[in-house]
């Protein structure tokens, strides 16, 4: 076995071992997919992964337990691939479910794990930015200010480290690993951080009322900044697609972050309520393959190449 992969499973083992007050609920919940993952630490994997393989096919993606159900999959998967396929299903096409914040803190962990850094501090910016109130934030923001250090970006890693040691509760092993890596901070990054109002006591500015992006299907939205990169590109099939999603808020939020990173963004009714949001559009593939970064950053998730219908 290899030392990324070792590095890999030596992450999952520490976020399924370590104390419940900080991460829960990271392992599934429910009896049956409880089960599944017992299973399969009883090194009956092949087994789980059959089960688990039934339960998905028998259950309905807008049912509330499907999000668990992909989760409970990747815990017991065969491949570190298969596994960063199933949680980041769960990222962008389930992002209000009480499985997304999990979901991308083991995005960021395999992130971190595999010598991605830089993946990996997006992937807890967007947690600290979409779910500031989570559970695992104590446990983002550990992996997060690690990756952010081997990026030598020390302000944003103290940052987190402050946070998450704000956050974190009764977990004395996880706080003493904050408190730890909080050493790496210098004098004059302690003393900025202890000079910062405390969120909690301060009222947040109110924020100027915003219409919400105006579209229709296979209509682009209006958008005032256009993709720089889509030269006699309007009648061109390439597309980015960033999400499907059926919860109308979570929509607006996906086509706002579409329309800021400078694209153009399109809905297309998906199968079971659910409504794609695809961003483009693109010449040519070679130039939307060019822009996946750029819209991974803005919105997250897992975008990938597809054509308009």
């Amino acid at each position: 076995m290899g030392s990324s992969t070792k590095g890999l499973l030596a992450i999952l083992a520490f976020t399924v071992a370590a104390p419940v007050a900080a991460q829960a609920p990271l392992p599934p919940t429910t009896p049956r997919f409880v089960e599944v993952v017992r299973l399969a630490q009883d090194g009956f994997g092949d087994s789980a992964r059959v089960i688990m393989a039934k339960m998905l096919a028998q259950t309905s993606p807008v049912d509330p337990a499907y999000p668990e159900a992909l989760y409970t999959a990747a815990a017991v998967a065969k491949t570190l691939t298969e596994t960063r396929l199933h949680y980041a299903r769960i990222a962008v096409d389930f992002p209000s479910s009480a499985w997304a914040d999990k979901a991308i803190l083991r995005l960021a962990q395999l992130d971190y794990g595999s010598g991605n850094s830089e993946s990996a501090v997006l992937r807890v910016k967007r947690l600290f930015t979409d779910f500031p109130k989570s559970q695992v934030i104590p446990v983002a923001a550990l992996f997060g200010a690690r990756a952010a250090f081997e990026r030598r970006d020390g302000q944003l890693a103290c940052d987190w480290i402050a946070r998450g040691i704000d956050m974190v509760g009764n977990d004395i092993e996880l706080r003493n690993q904050l408190e730890f890596t909080r050493q790496r901070c210098t004098p004059a990054e302690l003393a900025r951080i202890a000079a910062l109002p405390n969120p909690d006591s301060v009222q947040p500015p109110v924020a100027p009322t915003v219409a919400p992006p105006k579209v229709t299907v296979q209509q682009p939205a209006t958008s005032i900044a256009k993709p720089p990169v889509v030269a006699n590109a309007a009648n061109s099939p390439w597309r980015i697609q960033v999400a499907a999603i059926a919860d109308p808020t979570s929509i607006r939020r996906v086509i706002g972050q579409i329309e800021a990173a400078g694209f153009t963004a399109y809905r297309v009714a998906g199968p079971k309520g659910l409504t794609k949001l695809q961003a483009g559009p693109f010449a040519t593939r070679d130039a939307a393959v060019a822009q996946l970064a750029k819209l991974q950053a803005a919105v997250g998730g897992a975008p990938f190449i597809t054509k308009a219908p």
